[in-house]
């Protein structure tokens, strides 16, 4: 691996990478991101691997930018209804 900031991530970056990521979902949303959680511990599974299959990875890591963009957008509004779900003492 080289120093060139265009080359490709080494699959122990990624892994570790993805390592960080699931402690981060572990700490701040255990429920919400469960599914996004799975994606991660199996391209953090491929990414260990000797041998990775960077096709797997590459699918892995799109559905889970798609996931994370969709929560992204609509954790606020969620957070919004659990506030007024509070309020009127439904939660």
């Amino acid at each position: 691996m080289t120093n060139d900031p265009k080359s490709p991530t080494a699959p122990h970056d990624l892994a570790t990478a993805l390592a960080a990521s699931l402690k981060a979902i572990d700490d701040d949303y255990t429920e919400e991101m469960r599914e996004l959680r799975a994606l991660f511990e199996e391209a953090r599974t491929e990414a260990g691997k000797d041998e990775p299959d960077g096709q797997k990875l590459k699918a892995l890591l799109s559905d889970a930018n798609e996931m994370a963009r969709t929560f992204a957008t609509l954790d606020p509004a969620w957070q919004a209804v659990q506030r007024v779900a509070r309020l009127f003492g439904i939660l």
